[in-house]
């Protein structure tokens, strides 16, 4: 069989791809402060200038490792809020069920731990890395306000706020997880995280 040859923007993609998994993978062994370019580059197989050729530093492909995960998930969630809602009570139980399974899957937990630990001692980091998570809890924000749409309840506290705790909650219980599997293990963890979502999301309305 002949290998189809891959297109410039094809190959530019795949080099792309490779370089952030390599990147992954040296992020969660050395932390991003003690991560070179040449440390993930050679890790993926390539040189300093196909790097460069693809991120300006190691700053950008890190927030683009963050970009790429919750790409996915908001995808799942645009899925489960693409409405109407026959059965209200069914849809809380997706959305706190799926909620709850994020910890599982979750390749960069850590990572936003990292994040924050350098963004407290490194000031342009954490200007970028806060312009960053706030664009995260605006989109979580709008799905808590499309959830209360769609069901008629109300959310508990405003949709920020809820959001804010909503990613704080999740992070802190997979970090937890990680670190002690027999005190949190994943029923712990999955019964917590369904728990205080439908507590911030599922208030009837009067």
């Amino acid at each position: 069989m002949t290998r189809q040859r891959l297109s410039r923007e094809q190959s530019r993609e795949q080099t792309r791809e490779r370089l952030l998994d390599a990147a992954h993978s040296v992020f969660m062994q050395k932390g991003l402060a003690l991560t070179s370019v040449e440390d993930i580059s050679g890790a993926a197989g390539y040189s300093r200038g196909a790097f460069y050729s693809n991120f300006e530093d190691k700053t950008e492909l890190f927030f683009e490792l963050l970009r790429r995960e919750d790409e996915s998930i908001d995808q799942d969630f645009h899925r489960m809020l693409s409405g109407p809602v026959a059965d209200p009570a069914a849809l809380q139980e997706e959305v706190a069920s799926y909620y709850a399974s994020l910890f599982r899957a979750d390749k960069c937990s850590l990572l936003w731990m990292e994040a924050r630990i350098v963004a407290l001692r490194d000031e342009k980091f954490r200007a970028e890395f806060n312009g960053f998570l706030e664009e995260r809890y605006q989109q979580i924000a709008e799905f808590v306000e499309i959830y209360s749409r769609l069901t008629g309840t109300v959310p508990a506290a405003p949709p920020r706020e809820i959001a804010i705790g909503l990613m704080a909650l999740c992070e802190g219980v997979s970090f937890s997880h990680r670190c002690a599997p027999d005190m949190v293990d994943d029923k712990t963890a999955e019964s917590v995280l369904s728990w205080f979502l439908k507590a911030a999301i599922a208030a009837p309305a009067n």
